[in-house]
């Protein structure tokens, strides 16, 4: 190695350290499973509001959680962005795949059913909504990525034809797991990587689940399945031909053994697991100093975070029970 790439790759070294050292400070600004349960302690919603106010978040000009946590998430991404390289940009690029294939599916039901719905587009993506709108509204996607065209077209072509909103989705989330399995293999990033891997397999698990209690047939299977490592489209196929429980049964034969409870008991406390396994996984990433890693685990866990306080937030709005908020919070990084 010549020397100037030598000093290149020590200045990188040293700026992603510095990085990673900015990124553990803020994690100390993160709520702990204490902070959560005195937020869900608050009396009133606005208590609630103030509490949040006083730990940084906000101010907004209403004081809504959407406001709230859509301005936390903005926070957040010019805190990361401004820490990050070109290259390590481009590998963060995998968490806003979601919000792009959101905003597809949106567009199209929004031009099938030939009006304007408010409130349905997300923010965050790598693509202008304004862009996707017309894409679906000229049902012409070719300036759109090659993975998220070609579900586009299929998935335009299946409502049109048949008005099965649901296979529309199924076409186009299938798409979106795929394009984050891509985008993380292309990273190297072994974090990046179990990210993209529990989230196909989790969306493979319910997909099977709710699959078996509607009926559904192997042809919307096997257009519904990401390819994953950890589990086998093929087995789980033949499971759901068997019924929910052949899944269950298949499942415990996975590492996935402890999802099939959580499923069982309910979506929500399928998701909250979920969530959790992830806050696992991605705690050992706090003392890799010289990797990107940190900084993707600090955005996994502070989007844990939001949905906590998503919860107890809506949980306060409409008066449910301190118990059915607390099962449902997901767990602290710190």
């Amino acid at each position: 190695m010549n020397d100037e790439l030598l000093d290149n790759e020590l200045l990188g070294d040293n700026l992603m350290a510095s990085s990673v050292a900015r990124i553990r400070a803020r994690e100390n600004t993160l709520l702990s499973d204490q902070d959560l349960q005195n937020l869900m302690a608050c009396p009133t919603y606005s208590e609630c509001i103030q509490s949040l106010l006083d730990r940084g978040w906000g101010p907004t000009e209403n004081d809504t959680p959407e406001e709230l946590l859509s301005m936390e998430k903005a926070r957040m991404w010019e805190l990361i962005n401004g820490m990050l390289g070109s290259g390590d940009a481009q590998t963060f690029a995998i968490f806003r795949i979601s919000p792009d294939f959101h905003n597809l599916k949106a567009a199209i039901k929004e031009t099938y059913a030939q009006k304007n719905v408010p409130h349905i587009y997300m923010d965050g993506g790598t693509i202008d909504i304004s862009v996707i709108r017309k894409c679906a509204a000229d049902g012409d996607f070719g300036v759109l990525p090659l993975m998220m065209m070609r579900s586009a077209e299929e998935a335009r072509e299946v409502l049109f034809r048949t008005g099965d909103s649901q296979l529309c989705d199924v076409i186009i989330d299938k798409a979106c797991l795929d394009s984050m399995q891509k985008a993380a293999r292309a990273s190297g990033n072994t974090l990046l990587k179990d990210y993209a891997e529990l989230r196909c397999s989790a969306a493979n698990i319910n997909i099977a689940i709710r699959a078996c209690r509607a009926g559904k047939d192997e042809e919307f299977l096997r257009k519904a399945f990401a390819e994953t490592n950890s589990i086998s489209s093929q087995r789980l196929i033949a499971a759901c031909r068997n019924g929910e429980e052949a899944v269950y049964e298949y499942l415990e034969q996975t590492i996935y053994a402890d999802a099939a409870e959580a499923i069982k008991k309910s979506p929500a406390a399928f998701d909250r697991w979920c969530d959790n396994r992830m806050i696992r996984l991605i705690k050992p990433q706090k003392y890799n100093a010289f990797t990107s890693s940190p900084l993707a685990a600090y955005v996994l866990a502070k989007e844990c975070e939001m949905k906590s306080v998503r919860l107890i937030l809506s949980g306060k709005l409409n008066h449910l029970p301190e118990d059915k908020i607390r099962e449902r919070l997901r767990d602290s990084y710190v």
